[in-house]
Parts: C-alpha cells; structure tokens; sequence
C-alpha cells in the first residue's frame, strides 16, 4: 500500500505544477502552439507506453467506432478543456485560474443527475451551492484588476473548461475503455487540431531552448506519466483513499505559483478555494463510490 501512496503522491505533485509551467509559457507565447507542442510531446510518450505494455499493435484492440467515440471523447475533454484552461490561464493569475477551473468536480455531479439520471440529493444540492458560492468569491476578486475584461474572458475560458471536462467525465462513465490507449488518441487529437489552426493562422513557432524543459515537463511527465503513476495507485490500492489526495492539488498549485511565479497567496483565493474543496468534500462523503468516480479521471 506505500508503494500506491507513493506513486499517487508522486502524480499530485505533477499535476500540481501545472500551472505555474504553464502560465510560465503562456506568458511569452499563444495558448494554442503551446497545446500543440505539450500534446504532441505528451502523445509521443503514451506511444511508447501502450507499445510496452500493448505490445506494438495495440491500436487494433478496438474498433472504427470505438475510436470515433474515443476520439470525440479526446476532442472534450483534453483539446476544449486544455485549450479554454490555457486561454485563461494567459489572461489571469495560475492561482485564479487553477481555482474557477476546479469547479470540474461540481460538474461531473451535474451532469451525472442530468444525463446519466442518479439522483439529485440535498448533500449533492448543498455541495454545489457551496462549490459555486465559493466560485462567486474568485470570481469577484479577479473582475477587481485593472483589465476586468480580460480578468472576466480568462474566468468564463476556466469555466468552460470545467464544464468541458464534467462532460467528458460523464460521457466516459459509459464506456470501460483502456485508459492509457484513450489518452493517447485523446492527446494525439489535441496535437492534430492546434496544428491545423496554427497552420491556417500562421502562429506557429520553433521552441527556443529556453523554453523546451518547460515544455518537456508538461508533455513528459504532467500529461503522461503522471496519468501512467495515477492509474496504477488506483488500480492496485484502495481507490476511495488515494482518490482523497487528488483535493490536495489546488493548494500546492497556490504553491508552486507563489515560487515560480512570485504570486501572492490572496485570503480571497483561500476562501473560494476552501469553499469549492468544502463543496466537493461534503459530496464525497455520500459514498466511497463517488469519491472514486469524480477523481479517477483526474484533469491534467
């Protein structure tokens, strides 16, 4: 069970250094050739896993529509979400946009009573309540700064991207595919279609050297092998249990952007935080089950 712990441990710490790298790129480049490098880097590495562990015809286990709808999943849940989290991203601090961007929970449980029909309980009522109370403060700290229309555009991208990923979340509910080989032509999608658009709008550029480990850890070890390290503590471990380290995230992604990017730590940023982890919390206390199902798919 340590050796779990430790890779989920591990992975947490990947995914909370997130922000701070990307808003580190975003701050010199456009959001998507930036998505068009990480992806591919990232697809690259999951090539190289599924060989391992699929052995090299691994691409033939499903079938021409299995990976339409994989490929449509990927479309949802990592080029929209990745691409509105980025946009936003440039146009707030990491410590905002990590915060309205963790209201993805509240929507896997939305969209779970609308689409999938579970029920919609007080203690899931309640928790949303106190998730979008929560959003409400961010919100009204980041329209405060002297660029409130930009600060306004950046928290509508992070939430779309919440909304985005809730969707994907649920939508994936329904299917039982393997989740290496989905991440892989989920990512290869994601390098695919910010390619075509930097092509058509010529904003394509070759990476300085400067800024490839930046880069490479976000493509290497952020969007792949922390999925990889993610999979297997919950595959081989108490699944409830190490899912609860996930919530830990958002705080050390505060963080990593207060060294890396010298960011103030708000009490605004800590109250809406609180309130939106406080929401989630309450509803994973209904059940074992939902805490699994709302962190087993964990957005990068």
């Amino acid at each position: 069970m340590k050796k779990q712990y430790t890779m989920a441990g591990i992975t947490v710490l990947l995914w909370s250094t997130l922000s701070a790298v990307s808003k580190l790129l975003l701050n010199n480049f456009q959001p998507m050739p930036v998505l068009f490098y990480t992806s591919g880097i990232a697809a690259l590495t999951l090539l190289v896993i599924n060989i391992v562990l699929h052995g090299p015809g691994f691409f033939r286990i499903y079938s021409f529509k299995d990976y339409k709808n994989i490929l449509f999943l990927g479309t949802l849940g990592l080029f929209f979400y990745n691409a509105l989290y980025y946009v936003g991203l440039s146009l707030l601090t990491s410590q905002i946009a990590c915060i309205i961007n963790y209201m993805w929970p509240m929507m896997i449980i939305l969209f779970s009573c609308i689409i999938l029909k579970e029920p919609l309980t007080i203690r899931k009522l309640l928790s949303m309540a106190i998730s979008f109370l929560g959003m409400i403060v961010i919100c009204a700290q980041g329209s405060t700064g002297s660029s409130s229309s930009g600060s306004l555009m950046g928290m509508a991208a992070c939430f779309l991207a919440a909304i985005c990923y809730g969707l994907y979340s649920v939508f994936n509910k329904k299917n039982n595919y393997d989740q290496f080989i989905m991440l892989f032509f989920a990512f290869m999608i994601s390098t695919v279609l910010p390619g075509i658009y930097c092509g058509v709008t010529h904003t394509f550029f070759l990476p300085e050297i400067s800024v490839l480990p930046g880069m490479l850890w976000i493509g290497i070890f952020v969007n792949a092998i922390a999925y990889v390290l993610w999979g297997i503590a919950l595959n081989t471990g108490q699944t409830a249990k190490i899912s609860i380290l996930a919530y830990l995230c958002p705080f050390l992604s505060l963080i990593f952007g207060r060294i890396l990017l010298k960011e103030q730590i708000t009490f605004l940023s800590l109250v809406g935080l609180i309130l939106i982890i406080g929401g989630v919390l309450i509803q994973t206390g209904e059940s074992n089950n939902t805490a699994s199902s709302v962190t087993k798919d964990y957005p990068i």
